[in-house]
């Protein structure tokens, strides 16, 4: 709830920024009205297609003996990742595409096999229209697309029961062995898919700093043939895992997202995402601050090379048709790439 209060307060602090945003002027604390014409001028000239994608891949290795408090063994982590962009514009149309995609996996002493500690790929398609007499507001329509590229799989280094609950209420509870894997969900499963339309607002627009607000109405259809969401109680014996029920929904979502550039080698990301729905397909379903989809986000990437660098993500993320608790991940890792 704390998390829910935040967003909120976030949400009112930006919705009067958005209805009633304006340039910044000198005077301001953001970027100056000259800067702005600047990067608008500069955005005209370069009409057409742009594209850039980068490519890299992660490596840790840990080995400890006789260490007091840690397992002896090796302790590994692979992983591979994409991210890139694609940009076409035309006067007051701009239509951008981007691709981010990463995959890791992890082997400790205490398993026996490598096991999957990250997957994610996401598609977003975004075409804006600038005003003529207003060029940083303008409507925009939004496609995006959400999965995992891997099966994802349960395992526990000792024996352990599952407690698969379906979608009806029912449940049973199944036993499995030390190190034995049990299957949650196939590849590309489940799918969140989402299309929307609104308006957008880019109250500034520089090297340093760019914030870019959207809200709008929209729908969002959750795919999935077959698939489980770890829903564990702690306070229970068993793994509690809950089916996957297809569904579509339609509301309203909001958006801000601000990067930057500190210096040439120090950039930085930060994006929060809300999906109210007022229409659910099925039934059973949280309801009222309890259905609210949220998505948070926070990066920053140091180049200690051309082609090597320091990056740290943070994401936190609730889908209440997949799960009501707050899926987060958050780490530093050395990335190896290049870009195209």
């Amino acid at each position: 709830m704390r998390i829910l209060f935040t967003s909120c307060c976030v949400l009112s602090l930006l919705l009067p920024a958005f209805l009633g945003a304006r340039p910044a002027r000198a005077d301001d604390d953001i970027a100056p009205e000259d800067l702005r014409e600047k990067a608008l001028a500069a955005s005209s000239a370069a009409e057409g297609w742009k594209a850039n994608a980068t490519f890299g891949s992660t490596f840790s290795f840990n080995q400890s003996s006789s260490v007091v408090g840690s397992p002896d063994g090796v302790s590994l982590q692979l992983g591979l990742l994409v991210d890139g962009q694609a940009a076409y514009v035309s006067g007051r149309h701009t239509w951008t595409s981007t691709l981010k995609g990463v995959y890791s996996e992890s082997k400790t002493p205490v398993l026996d096999r490598f096991v999957k500690s990250s997957d994610g790929l996401d598609l977003t398609t975004t075409y804006t229209f600038r005003l003529e007499a207003i060029k940083w507001i303008g409507p925009y329509a939004r496609g995006r697309f959400s999965t995992q590229m891997a099966p994802g799989y349960l395992v526990k280094p000792a024996d352990y029961k599952v407690k698969w609950q379906q979608t009806d209420g029912s449940s049973t509870v199944s036993s499995y062995g030390a190190q034995e894997f049990v299957q949650l969900t196939g590849a590309f499963d489940p799918m969140l898919i989402g299309e929307s339309v609104g308006l957008f607002a880019n109250p500034t627009e520089s090297e340093a700093v760019t914030v870019k607000l959207k809200l709008g109405v929209g729908t969002q259809q959750l795919i999935s043939s077959w698939g489980y969401a770890l829903v564990d109680d702690a306070k229970t014996p068993e793994v509690e895992v809950k089916a996957i029920h297809a569904a579509v929904q339609a509301g309203g979502e909001a958006e801000a997202q601000a990067y930057g550039q500190v210096s040439a080698e120090l950039k930085w990301k930060a994006k929060a995402s809300f999906f109210m729905p007022v229409y659910t397909s099925i039934t059973g379903t949280p309801t009222g601050l309890d259905a609210l989809n949220s998505d948070f986000s926070v990066s920053a990437s140091y180049k200690l090379a051309k082609w090597l660098s320091l990056d740290y993500v943070f994401s936190a993320k609730r889908v209440p048709l997949v799960s009501d608790k707050w899926q987060v991940q958050n780490g530093a890792v050395v990335t190896a790439g290049f870009n195209l």
